[in-house]
């Protein structure tokens, strides 16, 4: 279980459905930038993979999914230090991952 519901609930004090609801919109977002960051990778354009996984990493902090945050937060260092193209196609391939498992948890598919 990637998602750590109680401790969302208790730190951001919201609803189950509220945060149900933007948990669906995180899985929209971040397919969606997983897609770009997937497309992207080839062309070592290091700025948009940047902020592809910024915008992955910063919502997944907001939700509280600790295993998407910190391997986006990896992606993005890694831009910006214009790591090694094979580490961060290594890391975008661990980020897929890691989603498809949240994926799984949130919509059951």
């Amino acid at each position: 279980m990637l998602i750590d519901r109680e401790k969302a609930f208790r730190e951001l004090d919201m609803s189950e459905d509220l945060y149900n609801e933007l948990l669906n919109m995180f899985i929209e977002q971040t397919e969606s930038a997983l897609k770009t960051l997937e497309k992207i990778i080839d062309n070592k354009n290091y700025e948009e993979i940047r902020k592809s996984a910024h915008l992955i990493h910063g919502s997944a902090g907001n939700l509280r999914i600790e295993g998407i945050q910190s391997i986006a937060k990896e992606v993005e260092i890694g831009s910006v230090e214009k790591q090694d193209i094979n580490i961060l196609k290594s890391n975008i391939g661990k980020l897929r991952a890691a989603f498809e498992e949240v994926r799984k948890e949130v919509r059951g598919v």
